[in-house]
């Protein structure tokens, strides 16, 4: 299998986990997961994440309080709380670019661990000042997502991907994908 198959068929295959198993995560694979977090792609390379893991089951249970109990955060045996060092760097549009940045080392994080057999859900809902509170994060510091893993314990069922004429243009774009019937 071609290196380029294998990384879409990780992508195809992949899939919603529903719970996780209550099994601990080997410190090497966790670093394999992190380094691929590490060396992802950030704007102008300025690597502007900071990663906190979280492994103790109290940290984790106050996390989930401030994330709405979600059932991830919950249960997953590792929260890679995924910060933001700094947004100094502005695009020409004049958006930072730390939330891309950040998210996009969480999405390397999350094909590595898929590569190793583990499971993943990106968290986006939480109270924010809580996880700086509970893991004495800086204000100053956005907090962008956590990212829960583990061993599936079971999987949710996948919704159909959109299909391409849907979500793809080729050097415009075309009316078609603004009149679809999924909004």
């Amino acid at each position: 299998m071609s290196r380029a198959s294998r990384v879409l068929s990780l992508a195809r295959n992949r899939r919603p986990v529903s719970r996780f198993a209550d099994r601990l995560i080997p410190p090497d694979v966790l670093e394999c997961v992190i380094d691929c977090g590490r060396y992802a792609p950030s704007a102008k390379e300025d690597q502007p994440w900071r990663f906190v893991v979280v492994q103790e089951a109290l940290t984790r249970q106050r996390l989930a309080g401030s994330a709405f109990n979600h059932p991830h955060i919950r249960t997953a045996p590792v929260l890679i709380v995924c910060c933001a060092r700094f947004h100094t760097h502005v695009a020409g549009t004049g958006r930072p670019s730390y939330p891309m940045d950040v998210t996009a080392a969480a999405q390397s994080m999350a094909i590595a661990a898929a590569d190793l057999g583990l499971a993943s859900s990106w968290v986006t809902g939480f109270r924010e000042s809580d996880l700086h509170a509970i893991l004495e994060v800086p204000a100053s510091v956005p907090v962008v997502g956590v990212l829960a893993l583990g061993y599936p314990d079971g999987f949710a069922s996948l919704e159909p991907r959109r299909s391409t004429s849907e979500v793809l243009a080729w050097e415009r774009w075309h009316q078609a994908i603004e009149t679809s019937s999924r909004s």
